[in-house]
């Protein structure tokens, strides 16, 4: 490589790492309580924990009965019973007229008592401030995108990081820390290592985190192409004015993938399914496969089945993002490795910073100072004024 091209890259690697260190320090501390928000939200006691105590649990369609009980001005928009706490159902409702899922307001019902849990706001919960702090730093879909230019920008510094440090290792042992060089080569040996035993792991949640940030967009691109195409026959029509029950949907649904069994459910009306389907996304129970939703639509009108589909590989990109980007795809052991290279991420940050300090430092003592310019003799000055 020549010099030019050194000088290049080591610019983009200092102005990119510049932009993204304190950012990317924000996401990481905040990243590592969500690795383990499960874990902690049971400690705190903060999420119910409904007991089957022998009894079966309600019905799909008494749990939306029961939300519309409690948000008679909204309709429901998506069921879904929560995974890691069974018997707890979840009814996103919608104001009249939205289609998107940014206005929900969930509803959350015991399954097996078969009540609202009223006293229950997970927008109030410890796990959902620091998720909006890390997914869009409440600033909206606005927050989201520049979110997302922060990873960009982070995978970016981590390539030309990369091509910068080639170089400077050929006469360096792997791993070597020269501590009797002084505090800065220190750091920056430290730096240049962890650097490189996370750059495919930091690579891995770079781009993950850019296609989550990415998703409302995503939603939108799949209502205004995709969902258009499947809904095709009944462009035009008027939406139903009365649907089927939900039961009677699911019933259709459960015979269309073996294997499968649905994840969650969207009522007509929303960006998701169009005017006139009940859309099911199904999904096996165990497996890489549990991840990638396949799609199921039900005429809401008739309750007979109207097409299955694979989603368009954009919306399994986002799917298969989410667990993949905060480890949860193995348990606890991976939970673990992610939160390994997290604290290396947040070393990362903070001995960039210090190399930053320690250069504007140094280039300040290091400024030359201008020398002082003698006064010119009298005798000289006289002698300029007479001519």
């Amino acid at each position: 490589m020549t010099a030019r091209n050194l000088q290049r890259w080591t610019a983009l690697h200092r102005w990119t790492s510049l932009f993204v260190t304190v950012n990317l320090l924000l996401l990481a501390i905040t990243g590592l309580f969500l690795i383990f928000h499960d874990e902690i939200e049971d400690a705190l006691g903060t999420y119910p924990h409904p007991q089957a105590n022998g009894a079966p649990a309600i019905t799909m369609d008494r749990a939306v009965d029961l939300a519309r009980g409690v948000q008679p001005s909204l309709r429901p928009a998506l069921f879904v019973e929560d995974k890691e706490h069974l018997g707890l159902f979840i009814v996103q409702m919608l104001p009249p007229g939205e289609t998107g899922f940014d206005k929900a307001k969930p509803v959350f019902v015991d399954g097996y008592a078969g009540k609202v849990l009223i006293n229950f706001d997970p927008e109030k919960t410890l796990t959902a401030f620091v998720l909006h702090l890390h997914v869009d730093l409440f600033m909206g879909l606005g927050g989201s995108l520049y979110v997302a230019l922060v990873g960009v920008t982070f995978f970016v510094s981590l390539v030309s990081g990369a091509v910068v440090y080639a170089p400077f290792v050929r006469g360096l042992k792997f791993s070597e820390l020269r501590r009797d060089r002084g505090r800065r080569i220190f750091q920056l040996d430290l730096h240049n290592l962890v650097g490189v035993l996370t750059l495919a792991w930091c690579s891995v949640v770079a781009i993950t985190g850019i296609v989550l940030e990415l998703s409302r967009p995503a939603l939108a691109l799949y209502q205004m192409t995709d969902l258009i195409k499947l809904t095709a026959p009944y462009r035009g029509k008027p939406a139903p004015t009365q649907i089927v029950p939900l039961e009677q949907a699911k019933a259709v649904a459960d015979k269309t993938w073996p294997g499968h069994k649905i994840a969650f459910a969207v009522f007509p009306g929303t960006q998701l399914s169009g005017d006139h389907h009940y859309a099911f996304f199904m999904a096996t129970e165990s497996g890489p496969a549990k991840r990638v939703y396949k799609l199921t639509m039900v005429d809401a009108a008739t309750g007979e089945l109207t097409l299955t589909s694979e989603l368009p590989l954009y919306l399994k990109a986002i799917l298969i993002s989410g667990p993949l980007h905060f480890g949860d795809y193995a348990g606890m052991p991976l939970k673990i490795i992610w939160a390994l290279f997290t604290v290396f991420t947040i070393v990362l940050c903070t001995s960039g910073i210090y190399l930053t300090v320690a250069r504007i430092r140094s280039r300040r003592v290091e400024a030359p100072v201008p020398a002082a310019v003698p006064a010119p003799e009298p005798a000289l000055v006289a002698r300029e004024g007479m001519r």
